[in-house]
């Protein structure tokens, strides 16, 4: 029995280790394409009026879909995961069919009043704006506020197949997304900024499409019709309550931070989105296809009461999501110059964009590592359908982050928002990490600590290797080719020097993916 126990738990490892592996090689694909996305842009419009109004715009729309539909989908995997578990594939579909019902009337309605109230809504978020800015980012935010009805069935169905452990297409949906904007502005761009988005409308809409063989695959049929007999959904309601407010808190904090920013200096949005963009690339690739892929394990062992299991996975999400995300910070840290000026410094996007960028992404890559640990132990309370406690942290978090922004924004312009920003993920880890012990006892704090400080003694070198690399080179080599082989130089020594230091400090995570990538090459061979 214990052999059994063993080998099915190593089985379970393996799935989940090449499911993030999976997620993680179609998200860099997708943040590629992203990035191809963002230089077009930046070579387009640079950091402009035009280029203020559209980030502006699309703000607006997210920042209602996320107060309502990313907090009906963040209680729904754990929902789902019970339903399946206790009725089945066609218990779970039926219930899934009653919420994205429920989504998508709740998105109408958002829609509507989006349009009805755009003018107060942006002056309300957006009050440095005037004159030409003003007028445009109306008339973008009407044409973005279908966004939300799109953006709410993506995360509906993204559930649905996260539940079956079908991570693909979910993974899929950004590089479709960015498929009509790149074809845009390579076909002439001939519309301006309303083309443009135009185009980020249309990229939405096909993130529903890419997902429906996969959904027809799983025998998902769709039908109108919201049974308001089931039980699930009066829990899900009771449930969703505390993140609405948990979410509404954290919109009232972009409000605040994007109403600093459009006081700042032009180009200041643009700056703060490119910033945020490099940072989410390490976020989404790495980070979150960890969280993606655990998510339905930790609402499966929290289901059935499987706390061992369950702590389990939380130390093993955290430990590899610090193996990954701390190298990349270190090292995006010195070299945030070269690759800003790689990626976007084309066109319209000057000198002065280029630095206004890496100021505000030197605060905010700093954080990082507690954004991904912040999102483990937020699930870890959702998994256990404990809603209340991640709005309460949250809440104190968003509390932090205004206050800090406020302050630091006079006496360091866009790098204190960011700043605060990182400052607020910290405190909210911490308070997390003190609840959840309370919630279920030890959560294998020491083994966290101690492979924290193994991979980050093994960043820190590696970093110490790259300023010398960055700082020799940057002598020797200038304009674009030399950026380019100043970082390609810096990443192909930089992952051998940290990788000789995992192995060299026994950092066991190192080793199971090694293992992984033997018995896959193994295998291969076989065939």
């Amino acid at each position: 029995m214990l052999l059994k126990d063993y080998l099915e738990e190593n089985m379970k490892k393996d799935k989940l280790v090449k499911a993030a592996g999976v997620v993680m090689v179609i998200s860099m694909a997708s943040r590629v394409m992203g990035f191809v996305r963002d230089v077009l842009i930046a070579s387009a419009f640079g950091a402009s009026n035009s280029s203020d109004a559209y980030f502006m715009s699309l703000t607006i729309p997210n920042l209602l879909f996320n107060l309502f539909g990313l907090a009906i989908t963040t209680t729904f995997i754990p929902l789902l995961s019970e339903s399946y578990n206790r009725e089945g594939k066609e218990g779970m579909f039926k219930f899934a069919n009653s919420i994205m019902n429920i989504l998508m009337l709740i998105s109408i309605v958002l829609c509507v009043l989006g349009w009805i109230f755009t003018k107060e809504i942006v002056a309300v978020i957006a009050p440095g704006f005037t004159g030409e800015r003003y007028s445009l980012v109306i008339f973008l935010t009407k044409i973005s506020m279908i966004n939300i009805l799109f953006l709410s069935l993506n995360s509906g169905y993204t559930a649905v197949l996260q539940t079956l452990d079908d991570f693909v297409a979910p993974a899929l949906v950004g590089i479709v997304m960015n498929i009509p904007i790149i074809t845009y502005i390579l076909i002439g761009n001939h519309h301006g900024i309303v083309g443009l988005t135009a185009a980020t409308m249309l990229g939405n809409g096909l993130q529903i499409v890419i997902q429906i063989p996969w959904l027809i695959r799983n025998k998902y049929k769709y039908s109108f019709k919201i049974d308001f007999k089931d039980t699930k959904i009066k829990k899900m309601l009771m449930l969703i309550a505390p993140v609405i407010i948990g979410t509404g808190v954290n919109q009232v904090n972009e409000v605040v931070q994007k109403r600093m920013a459009s006081g700042l200096a032009v180009g200041s949005i643009v700056a703060l989105d490119y910033a945020n963009k490099l940072n989410m690339l390490v976020y989404f690739t790495f980070a979150s296809a960890i969280v993606t892929v655990i998510f339905p394990s930790l609402s499966r062992s929290g289901n059935l009461k499987k706390y061992d299991e369950f702590k389990e996975h939380v130390s093993s999400a955290v430990n590899n999501i610090n193996i990954i995300v701390i190298p990349a910070i270190i090292g995006l840290l010195i070299l945030r110059i070269p690759i800003i000026s790689v990626l976007f410094m084309h066109g319209a996007f000057d000198e002065k964009a280029v630095n206004m960028t890496a100021e505000a992404l030197f605060f905010l890559i700093s954080g990082l590592v507690f954004w991904g640990i912040r999102d483990i132990f937020n699930r870890s309370f959702y998994a256990i359908q404990d809603t209340t406690t991640p709005m309460i942290n949250g809440a104190i978090g968003v509390g932090v982050n205004i206050i800090m922004s406020i302050v630091l924004v006079k006496k360091m312009g866009i790098g204190g928002l960011t700043l605060a920003t990182t400052i607020s993920a910290l405190v909210s880890c911490v308070l997390l990490v003190k609840d959840l012990r309370k919630k279920i006892g030890n959560i294998n704090g020491v083994n966290m600590l101690k492979c924290g400080i193994k991979i980050l003694t093994s960043g820190l070198t590696m970093g110490v290797v790259i300023f010398f690399i960055n700082d020799y080179l940057t002598q020797l080599l200038i304009g674009f080719k030399g950026q380019m082989i100043i970082i390609l130089i810096s990443i192909v020594v930089g992952v051998l020097v940290y990788a000789a230091m995992l192995l060299l400090l026994k950092v066991n995570e190192l080793n199971t993916i090694i293992d992984l990538i033997k018995r896959k090459f193994k295998r291969t061979k076989c065939v």
